[in-house]
């Protein structure tokens, strides 16, 4: 794998919605993990690549193997987060990322 420190990290704005939490007015845990799809999916789109022509086009599918989450603090309704999107390493059919 290379590695790929000389590109900035890319960041999204997601706000936190009631469809977002329980009913306490917290994230759902499993709700981060679509935050952090949505920002490498954004990531890609401002690269100019977007996911559903590289199916139709090219034949590349993205599929997660392996995720680690550690929960620090909850994300409340009406939250706006900051969602990033580092790039660690890459290669021939693999990307590991590192997100917050």
């Amino acid at each position: 794998m290379s590695n790929n420190q000389d590109k900035p990290r890319f960041s999204l704005p997601v706000r936190v919605y009631y469809e977002n939490t329980n009913i306490g007015g917290t994230v759902y845990y499993a709700n981060y993990l679509k935050f952090m799809e949505r920002a490498r999916t954004e990531w890609l789109r401002s690269l100019g690549f977007e996911l559903d022509v590289l199916r139709l086009h090219a034949g590349v599918l993205f599929a997660v193997r392996h995720a680690e989450i550690a929960y620090l603090r909850p994300a409340l309704f009406n939250d706006l987060l900051t969602v990033t999107v580092d790039l660690c390493a890459y290669g021939g059919a693999s990307m590991d990322f590192v997100q917050g």
